[in-house]
């Protein structure tokens, strides 16, 4: 059991700060996914952790050991890549025993381990093959064996799955799930998936401007976003967002009003500038045009089997709600959208922060 620290961790790339003041604690055993728009950061974070990237500032411990300047090979970490990294020459049986080999570990021990780790990830029909002879998501399987079967402590993974076709993506997520659930071992995942993110994470890390702007379980992220970036970021599609003026414990949005009281933890003072924000699936359509709610227009209605994604229009602001596969609207209805007061997410217009 290996947990991970990160002490006021900074990076530079010459007189070019590219993360900064990185603070973070990974128990051991705990599945963290670093989540962010690519050049966030996050990716050159997971390369500090492997020693593959020189630190600025700060600390890294893994085991409670100071590794911050320690070669890579005696980190007891493992990694995957995004690319798979197979040596192309050498069968799947070559490839997962290379790293074994090299640490001169007993011919009987790397036997016992290529075949568990085989049949976990179930590649044993393909050991004799070649990287050539193996489909996308059998590489990635063999490029995670490689990891696995040198039985670190700690497990890096680059966005292994980007270069997969959806149906190879979701499948792998389950394997990893699982191989997770196995080892029991500390795992740091990146992505700029946020499906990945909140179907793999125990906590996901959500970074943007090499800084992070929140960390939480995968609820606490969706639920209760630390600021418009994370709400917009997580979610698909993203939180709705109306730009409104606080008056008498309302929100006055586009010259209607809005309750937010049950959605601030204190009261604000009136003309204070608002940013009301509601999940799709949080917003009931109403056909009936004479209904409560925001009146909109129907934009777009997207199928999809037990439900419908239907984009409406209020003047310039687009909106989009979940409803039943059984709601019959069309482009053009006149529709209201009635949002529930409870399930409204209240930020400040001009930082962006969650009030």
């Amino acid at each position: 059991m290996t947990g991970v620290q990160l002490r006021n961790l900074g990076i530079r790339y010459g007189q070019v700060e590219v993360l900064k003041g990185i603070d973070l604690d990974i128990p051991a055993s705990e599945f963290i996914v670093l989540l962010g728009p690519s050049g966030c950061g996050k990716s050159t974070l997971l390369n500090a952790i492997a020693g593959l990237q020189d630190v600025a500032e700060g600390q890294i411990l893994i085991g409670g050991h100071d590794m911050t300047n320690v070669e890579p090979k005696n980190r007891g970490i493992a990694m995957v890549f995004q690319s798979y990294a197979l040596y192309p020459r050498m069968s799947v049986r070559g490839n997962l025993s290379f790293g074994l080999k090299v640490a001169k570990v007993a011919k009987p021990e790397i036997e016992k381990r290529v075949a568990h780790v085989a049949k976990m990830l179930q590649v044993e029909p393909l050991l004799d093959r070649k990287p050539s002879q193996l489909s996308g998501g059998q590489r990635q399987r063999v490029a995670i064996g490689r990891a696995v079967v040198r039985d670190a402590g700690v497990f890096l993974f680059d966005e292994p799955l980007s270069n997969l076709d959806a149906q190879l993506r979701s499948d792998l997520r389950v394997e990893i799930k699982r191989l997770h659930q196995r080892l029991k071992s500390t795992m740091i995942y990146v992505t700029h998936d946020q499906i990945e993110a909140m179907t793999l994470a125990d906590r996901i890390v959500v970074m943007k401007d090499r800084i992070i702007q929140q960390q939480g379980t995968p609820d606490e992220i969706y639920n209760k976003p630390a600021n418009t970036f994370v709400a917009r970021f997580v979610g698909s599609p993203a939180m709705n967002f109306l730009e409104g003026v606080v008056k008498g414990g309302d929100a006055i949005v586009d010259g209607e009003n809005l309750r937010i009281a049950a959605a601030l933890s204190s009261p604000l003072v009136d003309g204070r500038k608002v940013i009301v924000g509601i999940r799709p699936e949080d917003m009931a359509l109403q056909a009936d045009e004479a209904a409560l709610g925001l009146a909109v227009e129907v934009d777009v209605v997207e199928p999809m089997g037990a439900e419908r994604m239907v984009w409406c229009r209020r003047g310039d602001i687009g909106l989009s709600t979940r409803t039943p596969s059984s709601t019959k609207v069309k482009s053009g209805d006149k529709v209201r959208l009635d949002l529930s007061e409870e399930r409204l997410h209240i930020f400040d217009a001009e930082t962006g922060k969650r009030l």
